[in-house]
């Protein structure tokens, strides 16, 4: 059997293109894999807390931070802060989106993790366990450092 000239390049576009595309192997993409660094509390300043840090995304796939769970809070919600009618405000909100090979911070004036009616005294130096649910990845425990206030 003799194939033309023109019969082979189609064969091998089609390959080059399905092989770039991921469609004929199947191929999807990476799972997330989240990383969680620089996780800090400030020393609360009164009942409730506020949990900081960075969590990075290095796999294909995008995933959400869903919640975050302590043994020395009542409850933790995220919340993200943003100016209103010239003063500024904090909402709650269902997740906090990690995009694929991306980044969130949980940071002053931004995204964060309350910690509300906080047990005890929290003291400088002190580490906080933190447990983090994503939606797609496991769940991960996480210390954090407990800092001076002055830190913001």
């Amino acid at each position: 059997m003799t194939l033309s000239f023109r019969a082979v390049a189609r064969v091998l576009v089609l390959a080059v293109l399905c092989t770039a595309l991921g469609a004929c192997s199947g191929a999807a993409a990476s799972p997330a894999q989240i990383e969680v660094s620089d996780a800090r509390i400030p020393v609360p300043a009164g009942a409730n807390g506020v949990a900081y840090m960075t969590l990075r995304n290095t796999g294909g796939s995008a995933d959400r931070l869903l919640s975050i769970d302590t043994d020395v809070a009542e409850s933790v919600d995220l919340h993200e802060s943003m100016m209103q009618d010239g003063s500024m405000s904090m909402q709650p909100v269902e997740g906090i989106a990690l995009p694929a090979n991306g980044a969130a911070v949980l940071e002053p004036g931004g995204l964060h993790a309350m910690l509300l009616n906080v047990d005890g005294d929290l003291g400088e130096g002190d580490a906080v366990d933190l447990t983090l649910t994503f939606e797609a990845s496991e769940s991960q425990a996480v210390s954090a450092q407990v800092v001076p206030l002055v830190e913001e």
